[in-house]
């Protein structure tokens, strides 16, 4: 399962994950349109759901069947969700919230996670960042993520396995281009 799959950096996942033999089933509320992955919907390793990471039933649909969660849904960026608060807090932590502990009730032992760099806030450029670099949120947006983190690793145990990855800022062609 891929959220947000039809966004800049998932309308290329899927296409990838699709190319390398998986099977991919996506979960979009498609705020901004198909149109990236309207490519696919024929392929037959392909299926979306038009759906809502804040909704239980959509998630409970999604996660039928899947053995890894790709948690990509999300407003992104600082500018963004200072724009508009409360979605991103709905959207972002707890849809997060909900589509992690159906997740490991469904027994999905994979979850990986799109966090940020934003994580870091402003540091020094000199000294590169790590895991255990400390963390200084400076916009929504970021303390959001972190709050995601630090929920999914209160989740982690031997039969839920979450990874975060913080993302430097995305760019170049995407299907979903911004």
């Amino acid at each position: 399962l891929i959220t947000g799959g039809a966004g800049y950096v998932g309308s290329n996942l899927i296409r990838d994950a699709l190319a390398s033999g998986y099977s991919v089933r996506c979960l979009d509320i498609l705020i901004y349109g198909g149109r990236s992955i309207v490519g696919l919907v024929n392929h037959p390793d392909f299926e979306l759901i038009k759906g809502d990471v804040r909704k239980k039933d959509d998630i409970e649909l999604a996660l039928e069947g899947v053995d890894t969660v790709v948690h990509l849904a999300a407003i992104v960026g600082d500018l963004q969700c200072q724009a508009a608060p409360k979605s991103s807090y709905q959207i972002n932590f707890q849809g997060t919230q909900l589509l992690a502990e159906a997740a490991k009730k469904k027994g999905i032992k994979r979850f990986i996670f799109a966090s940020t760099c934003s994580n870091y806030g402003i540091a020094d450029t000199n000294v590169p960042a790590d895991e255990k670099r400390e963390l200084n949120p400076v916009s929504l947006y970021a303390e959001l993520k972190i709050d995601c983190e630090n929920y999914l690793l209160s989740l982690k145990d031997d039969s839920f396995h979450p990874t975060m990855l913080r993302y430097g800022t995305a760019f170049g062609v995407s299907f979903r281009t911004r």
